[in-house]
């Protein structure tokens, strides 16, 4: 086949506005909302421009022209494609979650669109820039052209930013979202920064706790509480907190009859479950979160360091670190009739536990639950009440309804499961037992063209933040207003630490829901 012929300086220009401008609609679409004056939407593309001609001119001088190009198409493809479906951001968060998602989950991601997409505007420009043939020129022509090219992006990159600092710095001060949604940037410096991080955590684990001890008092019966960990549910979705929808009758039914408590106003420590699950049992606070608590002793270390039995029961991707030194039972697909199990199957194996229970215990269930974009796979068709529900992973095919339909019958299993386990531990009287069910974070369901979750917290809507938090008995936690109090994933070890009565010096008593606390301490705050 006769290959094209063309000069490297006009393939370099090619090249350079096609990966500034093919995968920009989310930042165009992002400026155009922010009102951003067009001429300053102008100078930030150019500055973009000059970025790229930079990257592939020095990646000339090396022979590695068309494969950086290559490589930057097909990254940039993908990733625009979410960003333009979804409204999602690409940073390290985001990208932590998904290297950390498992081959199933990841399949969910899969679409016609994105396949689509991907070929036309990834694989098909690749193709076509590796078959063109560009002239050749020796070390010393290459080292003389780069230089010139580089020096000319330069000072065209100096120039934009010295004339346009003070509408930069605005820009990026006040809109901090907006260096994520520059492709196949925004890739890059996410993978450089997820990489620091590795390198940085410490190789030796970090100790904390050591100083936790019990006043073992004699008790007629083991001590138990069961923590269930949701995925993806948003508060504002649980009918037991005022959504129009029977999503959760059983729940309701137990609210009525006093026996349960709703915090309406309860929040996640981040958007994804790679930050929220290991936040959520650690001892940092939302505030100061690291992934340093990911190598560092949990609440579920220090309560097991004490003699109580902790076990944790895995029906989601893994628990991020939180198990890695307590007694772990993953749920295999083989247990399961489909690909991946309901979640009733949790509360069948806690059925199987609870007779061996002899001392006092921590049990986490951690829920497949709402996990999306395919929703409909999270409920097993007698339990789907809300029709027609999208049975598609590409929602924007889908209606905004049957999102909704589709995403509220995964939380009809949720109030099963919940049900379930509560009617578990009532059938033991030989036990004392609670439980306590909390999501990791929320979710979008096309609320203001957004979608999914995992966007940065400080820019996250509520719909991804205020998760719902149920207790049971009710009469185990002090409060007079469940529905005034705002709570948040802070709350959880020390609740535990409470629960157990454990002392030690990581304790902070005025984040234990088991204790009464001053009538401002949990102050409504609208999340």
């Amino acid at each position: 086949m006769k290959r094209f012929k063309a000069n490297h300086i006009g393939v370099l220009l090619a090249v350079t506005l096609w990966l500034t401008l093919a995968y920009s609609f989310s930042l165009f679409e992002t400026l155009q909302s922010y009102r951003i004056a067009t001429f300053t939407q102008i100078k930030l593309i150019v500055f973009v421009a000059c970025v790229y001609g930079m990257t592939l001119t020095l990646a000339r001088l090396f022979n590695l022209f068309k494969p950086v190009a290559i490589v930057l198409m097909l990254i940039a493809a993908p990733s625009s494609y979410f960003m333009q479906q979804y409204g999602v951001l690409i940073d390290p968060d985001m990208l932590i979650n998904a290297l950390e998602t498992d081959p199933e989950e990841a399949s969910d991601q899969l679409s016609t669109g994105l396949l689509l997409f991907t070929l036309l505007m990834g694989l098909l420009p690749a193709g076509l820039l590796a078959t063109i043939q560009i002239s050749k020129a020796g070390a010393r022509t290459r080292l003389k052209q780069g230089g010139v090219a580089a020096l000319c992006f330069l000072v065209l990159a100096v120039g934009t930013v010295v004339t346009s600092y003070d509408d930069f710095a605005s820009l990026f001060r006040n809109h901090r979202d907006v260096k994520y949604r520059i492709t196949p940037f925004n890739v890059i410096s996410a993978s450089v920064s997820v990489a620091k991080q590795h390198l940085a955590q410490p190789q030796r684990f970090i100790s904390v706790g050591q100083d936790a001890f019990r006043e073992i008092s004699a008790k007629e019966k083991p001590q138990v509480m069961v923590v269930i960990v949701g995925e993806t549910a948003r508060a504002d979705h649980f009918s037991v907190n005022g959504y129009e929808r029977p999503t959760t009758t059983r729940l309701e039914g137990l609210a009525k009859e006093g026996q349960l408590g709703s915090f309406k106003n309860a929040t996640s420590c981040g958007t994804a479950t790679a930050i929220s699950v290991p936040c959520m049992f650690s001892f940092y606070s939302a505030d100061n979160y690291s992934p340093t608590a990911r190598n560092t002793t949990n609440v579920l270390d220090v309560l097991k360091s004490v003699g109580i039995d902790v076990t944790w029961f895995e029906n989601n991707s893994g628990c991020k670190n939180v198990c890695d030194r307590v007694t772990t039972i993953n749920l295999s697909n083989e247990e399961c009739e489909s690909g991946s199990c309901f979640d009733d199957v949790l509360a069948k194996k806690l059925a199987q536990w609870l007779p061996h229970i002899n001392s006092d215990s921590v049990i986490v269930l951690h829920q497949m639950g709402s996990h999306g974009p395919a929703y409909y796979e999270r409920s097993p068709r007698e339990a789907k009440q809300f029709l027609p529900e999208c049975t598609s992973a590409e929602l924007t095919d889908c209606s905004r309804q049957q999102i909704i339909n589709a995403y509220d019958n995964s939380l009809v299993v949720t109030d099963t499961l919940v049900a379930d386990v509560i009617s578990l531990l009532e059938r033991n009287p030989d036990l004392d037992s609670s439980v306590m069910y909390l999501s990791d974070h929320g979710e979008s369901l096309g609320d203001n063209g957004i979608y999914l979750h995992g966007l940065p917290k400080w820019l996250a809507p509520a719909e991804q933040t205020h998760v719902p938090w149920v207790v049971w008995p009710k009469t185990r936690f002090k409060f007079d207003d469940f529905e005034t109090a705002s709570v948040s994933h802070d709350n959880l070890s020390h609740t535990l630490l409470g629960y157990f009565d454990v002392k030690t010096e990581l304790y902070e008593s005025q984040l234990d829901l088991t204790l009464k606390q001053p009538k401002d301490r949990y102050a409504s705050i609208a999340p």
